[in-house]
């Protein structure tokens, strides 16, 4: 009779242990990855594109990367798109590094764009570096690279329009490279 009390004892305090056991304290909260929000509401990235226009001398040129909602073989190819969601930035670097670019001259963001013959037409502008006085004119961005390899890359960007409003994303994904020499 005691080795049955003994056994039931062990499991009720076992039992008692995995029910209060903690869960999980993972402090890290998990990452919303290639999206971008504005105006609380979000926008779905599926590929990039980096271009390079000088790998051939280790002098700095203009990096930029293109963010797109639709797949590098529909933006590379030559069919019509519609409902386009287009984010471009470029800043002057040698190589991409992990680090924060906070000097970023180029930039335009725009939803609901479309692509016919061949053409980019932008649809609703979001964030443009036209007019320095316009609302949708950035009084500041970031882009900060926190792991960059021959085929993936992860960054988050802010960008605070001149109206205050904040667009701030992130990507962590595969990209097309092109190189222009």
């Amino acid at each position: 009779m005691k080795s049955k009390l003994t056994y039931v004892f062990t499991v009720l305090v076992a039992l008692v242990l995995f029910a209060c056991s903690p869960e999980n304290t993972n402090s890290i909260p998990e990452e919303e990855t290639k999206e971008f929000v504005f105006n609380g509401v979000t926008y779905n990235l599926v590929s990039a594109i980096i271009t390079n226009q000088n790998t051939s001398t280790n002098d700095p040129s203009n990096i930029s990367i293109r963010l797109f909602n639709k797949s590098s073989s529909e933006i590379t190819g030559n069919g019509d798109l519609s409902d386009v969601t287009y984010i471009y930035f470029n800043f002057e670097a040698v190589n991409i590094e992990n680090r924060t670019y906070n000097e970023i001259e180029d930039y335009d963001i725009s939803i609901n764009g479309s692509i016919i013959d061949s053409e980019f037409n932008p649809g609703t502008i979001l964030l443009s570096d036209d007019h320095s006085e316009s609302d949708v004119y950035a009084q500041s961005g970031s882009i900060t690279v926190t792991n960059f390899t021959e085929f993936n890359i992860v960054f988050a960007f802010t960008f605070t329009r001149n109206d205050g409003q904040v667009i701030s994303g992130s990507y962590d994904g595969n990209y097309l490279a092109q190189s222009i020499n």
